[in-house]
């Protein structure tokens, strides 16, 4: 259970989807054509479609779809190095520029013997003329489930600190304990975004199962 100290937002939160983004700093990222797998998945409502890929050396990337009709000027990907214990360290920053509709990039964020975690992803659009955000998403781990309750899950980051979100309805979708979900929202214009959290007591547009991308998608 998260301490008293803790900040909470209390989320109500819709079905699931899936979604999440990232890649190393010196690595360029590079777009390839969609797998079958990806072209015949329903749209996510949110604009893109996000699913990690973890090699057997510690590899670890976010390849993140582009489901609307128009081209993402660029989704920003944060994620940090993981030590040996699995705690956060070292920044990663990635920006994939220029995503098709219906293509994807992938952002690569540790290589051969490297080991690292999502934190969030920002997508961007052209609107007349304006680069304008889209959706924030922030990666997290379900950290405790309380069946029956009226907010049964609490959501903790997926690799850093010092924030976590409890949610649930009647309606909520069953998620596992120890279970990656990505927490989705609407960005807001004029705001500074905070690259390592959610806003305090700001509801999520969705909470998202993170998958590994060779996972099947429910529909």
């Amino acid at each position: 259970m998260p301490s008293r100290s803790t900040r909470r937002l209390i989320l109500p939160f819709a079905a699931l989807l899936a979604s999440a983004v990232a890649t190393s700093g010196q690595a360029a990222p590079s777009q390839t054509a969609p797998t079958q797998a990806a072209t015949t998945q329903a749209a996510s409502p949110h604009g893109i479609d996000v699913c990690t890929v973890t090699g057997t050396s510690g590899q670890y990337s976010v390849r993140v779809r582009n489901t609307t009709d128009k081209t993402l000027s660029h989704a920003d990907v944060v994620g940090v190095h993981l030590n040996a214990a699995g705690q956060g360290g070292n920044t990663v920053t990635v920006n994939l520029q220029d995503v098709p509709p219906g293509k994807y990039k992938t952002a690569v964020l540790a290589r051969h013997g490297e080991s690292a975690a999502l934190v969030s992803i920002a997508t961007y659009q052209t609107v007349n003329g304006v680069d304008t955000p889209q959706q924030e998403l922030y990666a997290g781990k379900v950290a405790h489930v309380a069946p029956g309750s009226a907010l049964q899950y609490t959501v903790a980051p997926l690799a850093l600190r010092g924030w976590t979100v409890a949610y649930g309805t009647a309606q909520s979708p069953k998620l596992e304990p120890g279970s990656a979900v990505l927490l989705i929202y609407p960005a807001r214009t004029g705001k500074k975004r905070d690259v390592t959290r959610p806003d305090a007591g700001r509801a999520p547009a969705d909470v998202v199962p993170l998958l590994s991308c060779a996972t099947p998608r429910k529909h």
